[in-house]
């Protein structure tokens, strides 16, 4: 009961849409035929032409779908034909409200219609909405409605007969099945006749109401028979069910689609409803292949796809459903079902499908049945006749692509299908594995060679042979781990399959087509796995390096660049065996520690991918491989001296490499250097790293004031000379040999290096010699130290700038600047610092270190006009403190000694610091006067202030007797003396015989 319900709600809604899509249309025809008498009133048709001629058809005579009756359609055209005069819209009204009306029937050119007739009568309102309800629930549903209604009164009749017993006394069971079955063939024989009868009937849905309750009514009467009295065998029923559904799609030709969904669902379910699940296998695979083959063509005849597809739908549910219920295990089940899933995935979606979707479905559906295969495969134990099936629908796959480009993904989808259930394989006996795999492969990779080089150009083929090629190996390995040989041979095999493809197209045009470079460096990458499974493994960087060298040579004669792109991804791999085979432990510590004891093999090792690196960057011609290669082969050469030569002498191989380079590279373009002398110099710099990070952090604490000190292992002579001085003289005679060729950028970034390695070193053998030669006590050295190395700066600057004067050597002069004013005279001044400045006075230090500062601003002033403003303003203020630091260290020295910061002050020294001051006012104002500069003399009165201030204040408050009036005396005839100078001055200004008007006023 509850399934005839289901039945009948499944096909009313079906029903309801077709109605639905039906009214449309019907719409559509009105909305056209009132455009068309429209256009007739705005044409000037006369009125008596359109009166009589009816609108549109009756809604009381019925509108139809497809199978309208004539006498609808001749309405409809009829009211295309004549339609009646309806009067304008009113858009229309406002635009021609002063245009005259419409002439009258007969007149001639259009004359003047009399105001006096009467106005055309407004057009009734639009029933759209009226009609769709009308239409919809007073013609179309009320018939479905009776004939499912009919259906279940059928079902209702027998059930109540039964439950009340009036059949039980009058009939026999087998009676009252005999009764249902008579009941839906009248009702069938009813719709023959309505169909028959069709001019009186009037409307075909009456006929598909009969017929499709009838059909109802005989899959109940058999259900009934078989399930509720037992009258007949299961078998019997299922028979019966498919004569039925065999009915149902025969009365489909001739009632429409009810009749069709009826056949659909009772003989997709008739199995279920009769025999059971676990029915005979062969027999219900057979049973369903007949009842989807006439589904399907029913469809096609009929042009309904959608039927079709369910057909195809329900199929499949019905072949999955014995796969995973294990139904499908012994031959003839597995035999059974995969055939079955042939039909429905390849033969029938190819008859029923057609059109622009046809293409899509027919891959979907081949797919669907190569996944439920390979399900087969996997849960039948994968048997040999399962692969054969599977088999069977891949070569269909295949079949299927060589006729319609657009299904090319099923073939690969049932290569990928393929490799997965090889792959999963658990335990592939009795020499099963290497048969299947071969067939499988054929099936698969020969339309792929086959059609490679074929029109149109489809990388896809190359991509997908290669994939097959690859998962050879793959597979080999899964199975026969430790059978290294076995895998070795899959992976030539599989190269060699691919390189047979990549031959055939060698002298095909390939321009802009990357099938060749697949097909290359798919080939190359089994070569190589080939050898790591083939050779000792410590051997393979050697066999990888060859195929490597070779794919590039191929590259120019086959005009595809993309080998070199595949060459150098291939080139990194054969580094990475260099470094994770089982010698590499002591090549990779050899790097960085040097060859312990010489080995031929990893000098062979390495000296092979070097080649093989340096060839790449000879012949490449991509920019980016090229550079890649070079700087490889730079550093692979490196690797290779490291395997004989000891830890010392490593620093001295990269740049010896770099002014090699140079000198064999005359001729050759900085582009195609560029990578491999940058490599040597990333080098050179790895191994001045340490040594510079040492130094650097003792020049770092020494910026804060603490010594600096050169005690470390890599600050010794030897190391400094290796890491540091030799990489910076031979990288400066590389840039000086290449001058003329080195972009701007590299000139200067190898003239910092070098000059930055050289500079350190140059520091730390004169600190080191330095040392040697006078002691390394900071008190008692650290001042001539510090003046001698700012003197070597000073010279060289100077030096430098008079051969190129250039930016170098105003640089080291300004080094030399930053290092006295920092170090000499803030951190560690003698005045406030403990430094030996020497025990005679005027013939020490204290003259070249306070001279250093304001020699190097007028140095920079005259090597770089640019900076002569600068030091301009600051080099007078400079030599005004300069020369007061010499006289107070001078006085200081003439008390205390060679140690300044020695303490105590006697009285006299107190004293002479005050006449000190004063005499450098006077003197600052007589050299001002002298050279004409006002801030001589206004340093002067500030220095006199200040002595003033000191005597008044501190000298004064602590002499007596003689000692307090001589102070007062020469502070009495020093500001006399000076006032005297600077009036004689002002009067000299205001005549102008000095100094113009505009210095006073300034």
């Amino acid at each position: 009961m509850e399934f005839i319900l289901t039945l009948g709600i499944v096909i009313g809604a079906v029903l309801l849409f077709d109605a639905r899509g039906r009214l449309k249309r019907v719409e559509q025809r009105l909305a056209l035929a009132e455009a068309g008498l429209r256009q007739r009133i705005a044409a000037g048709t006369p009125a008596q032409a359109m009166e009589g001629a009816p609108l549109a058809p009756s809604f009381s005579e019925g509108v139809g779908g497809g199978a309208a009756p004539a006498a609808e359609l001749r309405g409809a055209s009829d009211a295309l034909a004549s339609p009646p005069p309806l009067p304008p819209s009113p858009e229309e009204e406002g635009e021609n409200a002063t245009s005259s009306p419409l002439p009258p029937a007969g007149a001639a050119g259009g004359g003047h219609v009399s105001h006096s007739e009467p106005p055309i009568p407004p057009a009734p309102p639009s029933p759209r909405v009226s009609i769709n309800f009308e239409e919809l629930f007073g013609r179309k549903l009320p018939i479905w409605a009776g004939g499912i209604t009919l259906a279940i009164a059928g079902v209702l009749i027998v059930k109540y007969a039964i439950d009340i017993g009036l059949f039980g006394r009058v009939f026999t069971p087998g009676v009252q099945a005999v009764c249902g079955l008579l009941f839906g063939l009248g009702l069938i024989g009813g719709a023959e006749w309505a169909h028959v009868r069709r001019d009186r009937v009037d409307d075909p849905r009456v006929a598909q109401a009969l017929s499709g309750a009838g059909i109802s009514t005989l899959y109940a009467a058999l259900l009934v028979a078989a399930n509720a009295y037992g009258l007949i065998s299961p078998l019997t029923a299922f028979v019966g069910l498919a004569v039925v559904t065999a009915m149902a799609l025969a009365l489909s030709l001739r009632h429409g689609a009810p009749s069709a969904l009826l056949g659909l669902a009772g003989g997709l379910a008739a199995p279920a409803l009769t025999l059971g699940i676990t029915a005979n296998v062969p027999l219900l695979a057979v049973y369903m292949a007949f009842t989807v083959a006439g589904l399907v063509g029913v469809a096609r005849t009929q042009r309904w796809p959608w039927l079709a597809l369910l057909a195809l739908v329900g199929g499949a549910g019905w072949s999955l459903w014995l796969i995973l219920a294990g139904q499908a295990l012994t031959v003839l089940g597995s035999l059974s079902v995969g055939m079955f899933v042939v039909l429905i995935a390849v033969a029938a979606p190819l008859f029923a499908f057609e059109g622009a979707r046809g293409p899509l479905l027919r891959g979907v559906a081949a797919v669907v049945g190569a996944a439920q295969l390979a399900l087969l495969v996997a849960t039948g134990g994968f048997a040999p006749l399962d692969w054969a099936l599977f088999a069977l629908i891949a070569g269909a796959g295949q079949w299927l692509a060589w006729r319609d480009e657009k299904l090319a993904v099923v073939p690969t989808l049932g290569a990928a299908l393929s490799v997965l259930l090889l792959l999963i394989w658990p335990d592939p006996a009795n020499g099963r594995l290497l048969p299947v795999g071969l067939a499988l492969a054929a099936i698969h990779a020969g339309p792929l060679m086959a059609r490679m080089w074929t029109s149109p150009v489809r990388v896809q083929r190359a991509i997908e042979l290669s994939a097959i090629a690859v998962a050879a190996p793959v597979v080999a390995l899964r199975h026969l781990w430790g059978y290294d040989t076995t895998v070795a041979l899959a992976a030539l095999g599989g190269a060699a399959v691919i390189l047979a493809a990549a031959a055939t197209g060698w002298t095909r045009e390939r321009q802009g087509d990357s099938r060749f470079a697949w097909l290359i460096a798919t080939g190359a990458g089994l070569l190589m796995t080939s050898a790591w499974f083939a050779v000792p493994h410590w051997q393979t960087p050697l066999f990888s390096a060859a195929i490597v060298a070779a794919i590039v040579a191929l590259a120019k004669p086959a005009g595809d660049r993309r080998l070199e792109a595949a060459a150098a991804g291939f080139g990194l791999f054969v580094v990475m065996q260099l470094t994770s085979t089982v010698r590499d432990f002591a090549e990779l510590d050899a790097l960085t520690r040097g060859a312990a004891v010489v080995d031929g093999l990893s000098v062979l090792r390495w000296a092979a991918i070097t080649v093989m690196a340096a060839f790449m960057a000879w012949r490449a011609e991509r920019p980016l491989v090229r550079d890649g290669s070079g700087a490889l082969a730079a550093g692979l050469a490196y690797g290779t001296l490291a395997q004989v030569l000891p830890l010392t002498a490593l620093p001295l191989v990269a740049p010896p490499g770099v002014l090699a380079l140079v000198l064999a590279g005359k001729g050759a373009d900085w582009p195609r250097l560029r990578a491999p002398v940058t490599a040597l110099v990333a080098i050179v710099i790895a191994w001045a790293f340490v040594p510079l990070a040492v130094w650097s952090a003792q020049a770092a604490l020494s910026l804060g004031g603490a010594p600096m000190r050169l005690a470390d292992d890599d600050l010794v002579a030897g190391a400094v000379a290796r890491r540091l001085l030799a990489p910076a003289l031979l990288v400066g005679a590389a840039l000086w040999l290449s001058r003329e060729r080195l972009p701007r950028a590299a000139m200067l970034a190898g003239t910092v290096l070098a000059g930055v390695l050289g500079l350190v070193s140059v520091h730390c053998f004169y600190r080191i010699g330095f040392a040697s030669a006078f002691g390394a006590d900071f008190v008692a050295t650290g001042l001539a130290q510090r003046l001698v190395w700012d003197a070597l700066l000073i010279g060289a600057g100077l030096a430098l700038w008079r051969r190129a004067r250039g930016l170098p050597g105003a640089v080291v002069v300004g080094l030399g600047a930053l290092h006295v004013a920092w170090y000499s005279l803030l951190l560690h001044d003698p005045l406030w610092s403990a430094q030996h400045v020497g025990p005679v006075p005027l013939a020490n230090l204290l003259l070249p270190l306070f001279a250093a500062l304001p020699l190097c601003l007028w140095l920079l002033g005259s090597m770089r006009p640019a900076l002569a403003r600068f030091t301009g303003k600051t080099l007078q203020p400079v030599v005004m403190v300069m020369a007061a630091l010499l006289a107070w260290a001078t006085l200081r020295q003439a008390f205390h000694g060679t140690l300044l910061v020695e303490p105590g002050l006697g009285g006299s020294e107190d004293i002479l610091r005050s006449i000190l001051g004063i005499a450098l006012a006077v003197g600052y104002l007589l050299w001002g006067i002298a050279r004409h500069r006002r801030d001589w003399r206004i340093a002067s009165l500030f220095l006199m202030l200040a002595a003033v201030v000191k005597v008044f204040l501190f000298d004064a408050s602590g002499l007596e007797g003689l000692l307090r009036i001589a102070s007062f005396v020469a502070l009495g005839f020093s500001l006399i003396g000076l006032g005297w100078l600077y009036s004689r001055q002002l009067r000299g200004e205001i005549s102008g015989t000095e100094l113009p008007t505009s210095s006073l006023r300034a």
